[in-house]
């Protein structure tokens, strides 16, 4: 049997059998817009916390309508999904302004959705103010959950959840290892592909497959194909098929640090803390950052050279999103700081949520291609 089946019929949409079968029990699912809107408090209180993804939308006239024409083809995507048949599928929204586009989506949502919507401010800055903002963002949240759908949310129930992501965060780490090998023991489609099950079904559940499949890799023996190996960078890219069409260009893409991907799972919690809102803030200050988070390129820096060196990395690409500033000024500055300091090439490929390849794009990987391989 096919070791990633579980992983490919999960990953392909959010309202999959096991999200249906969650919802037909009478149980809530919470949407988040974003990876740095803390999921172990959403799941303290009993919902399964799903990120939203919108690569399936073809047609996006209702969020072309309503917002800006210069926002991002993410946040147009989720708009269209959210205000289509899709609108009775969630039981509450999370919105946050990781970027002025994200902001304008939750602003729009603020008058116009009819689920209930928790707006988590989120902060722009790596220091003291910022971690308060997000713990004093956290204690709103779970205000939000524990009055408007009436539950109660002690401090075991938290702890319980942290337990319960640390685990899927250490598993994750462990398949991460088989990245390592020359060549991967799985491939970066087949990652994205677990990392994206892992952000639709409860983590109890997809701990389970994680060690199985971990079990299976664990016997397999790697191939004899050498690619050049890449890192990826960017932010809502959640489509294997794109991942795809990179690695059927002549490459393997070992590592990335995406926030439909590694990102998502890196660090952990002090499960013993005895301040566990601070504790959950301490690991989402401590990982690599988003681009959003203005002072943190040094240190961001010195965590992907790490990286880097663990997995062989030979190239970058930035794949981000058409109108998304904030990647587009990290990508100059991590281009011209590897090109000074470490001679890793990168490319920076702009895009669309939805594309998976165009003849362009193809054209530049074979140019980045032969560039790596001089």
């Amino acid at each position: 049997m096919d070791k990633f089946r579980i992983f490919s019929e999960l990953s392909g949409k959010m309202s999959n059998d096991n999200v249906l079968k969650w919802k037909n029990e009478g149980k809530p699912v919470m949407g988040l817009t974003c990876s740095n809107i803390p999921e172990e408090v959403v799941h303290s209180a009993g919902f399964l916390p799903i990120r939203i993804r919108a690569n399936s939308v073809e047609d996006t006239s209702y969020g072309d309508a309503n917002l800006h024409r210069i926002s991002c083809s993410y946040v147009r995507s989720a708009l269209e999904i959210l205000f289509s048949d899709n609108r009775n599928f969630f039981d509450g929204i999370i919105a946050t302004n990781t970027c002025d586009h994200h902001l304008n989506l939750a602003d729009f949502l603020h008058h116009k959705a009819e689920f209930p919507l928790h707006y988590f401010q989120m902060h722009h800055t790596n220091t003291e103010g910022g971690r308060d903002l997000f713990i004093n963002e956290m204690k709103g949240l779970i205000r939000f959950l524990k009055d408007r759908y009436s539950i109660s949310i002690e401090d075991s129930d938290i702890r319980a959840s942290i337990i319960t992501y640390n685990k899927t965060r250490a598993l994750m780490n462990r398949l991460n290892e088989f990245r390592k090998k020359n060549p991967p023991l799985l491939s970066g489609t087949e990652f994205m592909k677990v990392v994206l099950a892992g952000m639709t079904i409860r983590k109890e559940e997809f701990n389970v497959y994680l060690e199985y499949l971990i079990s299976e890799l664990s016997q397999a023996e790697s191939g004899s194909d050498k690619l050049p190996r890449l890192m990826i960078f960017g932010a809502a890219c959640d489509s294997p098929e794109f991942i795809t069409f990179i690695e059927n260009r002549g490459f393997s893409v070992a590592a990335d640090n995406l926030c439909f991907g590694s990102r998502h799972y890196h660090g952990n919690i002090d499960e013993n803390s005895d301040d566990l809102l601070s504790a959950i803030a301490e690991r989402y200050f401590q990982t690599i950052s988003c681009a959003s988070v203005m002072n943190d390129f040094d240190r961001n820096y010195d965590m992907i050279i790490n990286v880097i060196e663990e997995m062989n990395i030979q190239g970058i690409i930035v794949a981000r999103l058409k109108f998304c500033d904030h990647f587009a000024g990290f990508s100059k500055m991590l281009k011209d700081a590897m090109s000074e300091k470490k001679g890793i090439p990168v490319l920076d490929l702009e895009r669309e949520y939805s594309t998976t390849g165009s003849g362009q794009i193809s054209t530049r990987l074979q140019a980045f291609h032969e560039l790596i391989k001089k």
